[in-house]
C-alpha cells in the first residue's frame, strides 16, 4: 500500500501584496513536512513545494511509493507536477467531501490561519515565512493531536521511520 501525501495551497493578502503558503502533510502521521510560501500559484511552486517535502520523508529513510493527493487547481493539475507525481508515485484529485479526502489537510490551513496567521498579522511575505516555519515546528512537535492518541506527529513519523529501519 502507498504513503498518502496531501499537498494544497492557502491565499494570505498581506501589505506588500499576496502570497500563498504549499503545504505539504504526511496524513498517517498528520506531520507537515513543508511549508512553501511564494507569490503566485503555479506548477512549479507546487512541484518545489512537494519536492521538499518529499525530501524530509527519504532524509528519514522513508521511501515509499507515495499517494500525492491534492484538489483540482490549475497548478496540481497540470502536466508538470502530474510528472513529478508520477516520480514518487501517483496522483490522485480529492475533494474535502469525501471519505479519505483533503479535510485533514484543510484542518492543518485553518490551524495555520487561525493560530499563528491571523494573531499576528503579517506584513510581508518574509514575515510570513517565518510565521509558517514556526508553525510548523509548533505543529509537529509542540501541539499534541486527537487522532494520534494525543502524540505528536514528528514523534508518529520518526517511529514510522525507525519501523522500517528495522523490518
Amino acid at each position: 500500500m502507498s504513503r498518502r501525501v496531501q499537498i494544497d495551497a492557502t491565499r494570505f493578502a498581506l501589505r506588500d501584496g499576496i502570497s500563498w503558503a504549499y503545504i505539504v502533510l504526511d496524513v498517517e502521521t498528520r506531520a507537515v513536512l513543508n511549508v512553501y510560501v511564494v507569490r503566485s500559484l503555479s506548477a512549479s511552486s507546487a512541484v518545489t513545494a512537494l519536492r521538499g517535502g518529499v525530501e524530509k520523508l527519504k532524509k528519514l529513510g522513508i521511501e515509499e511509493s507515495l499517494v500525492v493527493m491534492s484538489d483540482g487547481g490549475s497548478d496540481f493539475t497540470s502536466h508538470e507536477f502530474k510528472a513529478a507525481c508520477e516520480e514518487v508515485g501517483t496522483w490522485v484529485r480529492a475533494k474535502v467531501s469525501q471519505l479519505g479526502g483533503m479535510c485533514i489537510l484543510e484542518r492543518v490551513n485553518r490551524t495555520l490561519k487561525y493560530e499563528f496567521i491571523f494573531r499576528e498579522e503579517p506584513q510581508t511575505k518574509a514575515e510570513l515565512s517565518a510565521l509558517c516555519a514556526e508553525f510548523r515546528t509548533w505543529y509537529n512537535i509542540v501541539r499534541p493531536h486527537s487522532a494520534l492518541g494525543y502524540g505528536y506527529p514528528w514523534a508518529k513519523l520518526l517511529e514510522v521511520a525507525e519501523s522500517l529501519k528495522a523490518a
